[in-house]
């Protein structure tokens, strides 16, 4: 269960089933209950391996991620967040220019995320970013209401900028971490995001 400081009342109801059911907490604040471990931000960063493998994947390419994939984990400290959108956006790239351009992330003035946000944000399809940029304003669609609303007629994930959600088979969002910076990247105007909501709601 992660963000359980967001949980208010409903935490009680939480602590309850601690040494009742096995459970996984997390959290940006400490958790205030015992637990058998405790494991801080820097226990769950990648090791380089675990980078490669995310970029191998993501080029599919062993060899390039190989040589890339040191650099990335220094850039990154392993974190799989930034991982994740570096590897997407790597992967969008022409092979002769991803060394370059992940050098050049050592000389971002702006936080790390939200540069990959909107380096990988510049480099989809024009139709891809047109969806995202709507789905950033919606809390969650699946194909049949993407359709609806005229979003895309073939809806699958944009790892790690649409993802399928958790518990809802067929339903993608842009994850809520993500949610703040795509729309200050991709704006609707107000007429236009009411607009949106107005239909998504009214189905």
């Amino acid at each position: 269960m992660d963000g359980v400081e967001r949980l208010g009342e409903a935490w009680g109801r939480v602590v309850e089933l601690v040494g009742v059911v096995p459970l996984v907490l997390s959290g940006r604040e400490a958790v205030p209950v015992s637990a058998d471990d405790r494991l801080g931000a820097g226990d769950l960063a990648f090791a380089e391996d675990e980078t490669y493998q995310v970029l191998a994947a993501a080029l599919a390419d062993a060899a390039g991620a190989d040589g890339l994939a040191p650099d990335l984990h220094l850039l990154t400290g392993g974190w799989p967040a930034l991982v994740g959108l570096a590897a997407a956006w790597l992967a969008r790239l022409p092979p002769a220019d991803r060394a370059g351009s992940l050098r050049q992330l050592a000389r971002v003035d702006e936080e790390l995320r939200e540069h990959l946000v909107g380096a990988l944000i510049t480099v989809l399809h024009v139709e891809e970013r047109e969806l995202v940029r709507r789905l950033a304003h919606l809390p969650a669609v699946d194909a049949a209401t993407a359709d609806a609303l005229d979003l895309t007629e073939d809806l699958g994930g944009l790892p790690p900028i649409v993802l399928p959600v958790i518990g809802r088979r067929g339903f993608y969002a842009v994850p809520e971490p993500l949610r703040e910076m795509v729309q200050q990247r991709l704006p609707l105007d107000e007429r236009e995001r009411q607009a949106l909501l107005d239909r998504f709601q009214g189905m």
